[in-house]
């Protein structure tokens, strides 16, 4: 039920993200900058409990990225920053051996936002939420990381705010568990930031002393460093392709039309994978099929993208979903996925990234 509702939600998180992007391009929003900019946060925070919900009933499949520890946390906490009030500071501490993790960046950004909007609801009054990562060998002892063995990251996000009761402190990372008042929150956060921890590989503890503060450690496994990339020459693709739109909501379906034709593409509509897979094997020149995975009929989109692999082994499938349990297959399999709603950016650059020819080596 859960997957049903969040895949329908996407859907209009994707029409409204998507208009407000073309609204932007096409400079009709001179004079209305900070209701479009309300309507876009409003967005975001949509994005944001999808995510949780669909973390909630674990249908979330992660996208697992090497993750520069030292490149990226003071970015995110420039966004972090940006999503407390001003009288919460943030202070940053990593050590200087701290090593890579192989972490989906996505799940990351969002279970550090769930844990710094606990601490500053915490503070009513202002306070410091303090960051500090350093290195951790674990030995599977103790109860808060319990069977974890091995060379860990460990990511501390302590405030200053009002602390947890004893007897609720157990209880935190529980699903719809929340010790705010009713309307205050939803008791999914946390429980983000558990299934996040426990699917990548590590955990997460809590420990509060009330009227003192609360602190949340994430043990994230350590990964080996990207080998060293080569030079290559970079070309990027024509815009000026012909590609298949597999959609069956009209609206997401012209909403996309219009966008990608703005960006430069020729797009052609299908309501199903049966009606796809017809036009492509009847001749239609097509350079890159789109396809949602969850639609009506005998095949869903990842029919589809396998069938396409067999017959045209050199035509670009690219998958998008809100929720779909065999999405983690898929990926598996090495289709590449886009998870919904996305950014409009977002999706044209995954489209040119697989239309671009192989790069030259330098």
């Amino acid at each position: 039920m859960t997957g049903g509702i969040v895949h329908d939600f996407n859907d209009l998180l994707v029409v409204l993200q998507g208009q407000l992007h073309l609204l932007k391009r096409r400079g009709l929003v001179q004079g209305i900058d900070a209701q479009v900019a309300a309507m876009e946060r409003a967005v975001a925070r949509g994005e944001g409990l999808t995510r949780r919900l669909l973390s909630f009933a674990r249908r979330h499949t992660l996208h697992p990225d090497l993750f520069n520890l030292h490149e990226e946390m003071p970015k995110l906490c420039d966004l972090l920053s940006r999503s407390l009030r001003g009288d919460v500071k943030i202070h940053l501490t990593i050590a200087p051996d701290v090593e890579w993790i192989e972490i989906d960046p996505n799940e990351f950004e969002l279970a550090l936002i769930n844990v710094a909007a606990n601490a500053r609801d915490a503070m009513p009054r202002g306070g410091t939420v303090t960051i500090t990562v350093a290195n951790e060998i674990l030995d599977g002892s103790g109860p808060a990381h319990e069977g974890l063995v091995g060379n860990f990251v460990r990511i501390s996000i302590g405030d200053s705010g009002e602390g947890i009761p004893p007897e609720a402190i157990g209880r935190i990372f529980e699903a719809f568990f929340t010790t705010k008042k009713r309307g205050k929150g939803t008791g999914l956060g946390l429980a983000q930031v558990r299934n996040f921890a426990e699917k990548s590989g590590g955990a997460v503890t809590a420990s509060s002393t009330p009227g003192e503060g609360t602190r949340i450690t994430l043990y994230l496994p350590r990964a080996a460093p990207p080998p060293a990339t080569v030079r290559t020459e970079v070309i990027d693709a024509p815009t000026a392709k012909t590609m298949l739109l597999v959609e069956d909501n009209p609206e997401v379906a012209d909403m996309k039309a219009v966008l990608l034709q703005e960006y430069g593409y020729r797009v052609k509509i299908a309501t199903g994978a049966e009606e796809a897979l017809s036009l492509v094997t009847s001749g239609e020149a097509i350079d890159i099929v789109v396809s949602d995975i969850v639609m009506p009929g005998k095949l869903n989109g990842i029919d589809l993208a396998r069938a396409l692999r067999i017959r045209f082994p050199q035509l670009p499938v690219l998958l998008t979903t809100g929720y779909s349990a065999a999405a983690r297959n898929a990926s598996q399999e090495g289709f590449v996925i886009l998870p919904k709603p996305y950014r409009p950016d977002l999706l044209q650059r995954t489209i040119r990234d697989l239309l671009r020819p192989p790069a030259l080596t330098a």
